[in-house]
């Protein structure tokens, strides 16, 4: 039942307003809780580089050259961990960004489908054409969903023949009207909706 279609990069943004909201939102969040973290994790490191610093200072036995060499090595360290941090919060919203558009779109693909299905049934066909993925989520609605369809068909098939049992007997019992005809005419509509 599933569809065997090559996946384009575009169709995975099938409801760009709910997958780039939601996904906006968890970036939103990882990130400004990333960068709160990774903003005291720098101001800890340049806390310790002025440590540093002020017990160099404090040792008059260190020439100024070797001084000098150990705060730029120190403040290097810091841009280090500076620069780690913003590469690591942009990669991280980078891969949550992905991760959202791929985790949305198994929900919104399934959505898309049981719309269409919807509008299907509801011009009357009790049939389900088509599946989703495996791997989709809502799956238990989708088979719900397809159950129900069945359940209708089934109804329906009896129904039909309930009906025309009774206009058989109408006609075997010699009556001709115009409420015949319009019944056959019904029960040729309500049987396109289950063939």
């Amino acid at each position: 039942m599933g569809d065997k279609r090559q996946r384009k990069l575009k169709n995975y943004l099938l409801d760009r307003r709910f997958q780039l909201k939601y996904t906006g939102m968890v970036v939103f969040v990882t990130v400004s809780v990333a960068s709160v973290l990774g903003y005291l994790a720098y101001d800890f490191s340049k806390g310790q580089t002025e440590a540093f610093t002020a017990q160099m200072a404090s040792q008059p036995s260190l020439d100024e050259a070797t001084a000098n060499d150990l705060e730029q090595f120190a403040k290097q360290e810091d841009r280090k961990v500076r620069n780690a941090i913003v590469g690591g919060v942009l990669l991280l919203a980078i891969a949550l960004g992905l991760t959202g558009i791929l985790v949305t779109h198994r929900v919104v693909g399934p959505t898309y489908r049981m719309k269409r299905l919807f509008r299907h049934v509801g011009e009357g066909h009790l049939e389900v054409t088509t599946g989703i993925r495996k791997g989709d989520e809502l799956q238990d609605l989708y088979h719900s969903f397809a159950e129900m369809v069945e359940s209708l068909r089934d109804q329906r098939a009896e129904d039909i023949e309930r009906l025309e049992r009774t206009v058989a007997q109408m006609e075997a019992s010699g009556a001709q009207s115009a409420y015949i005809t319009e019944i056959r005419a019904v029960l040729d509509r309500i049987r396109k909706s289950v063939d």
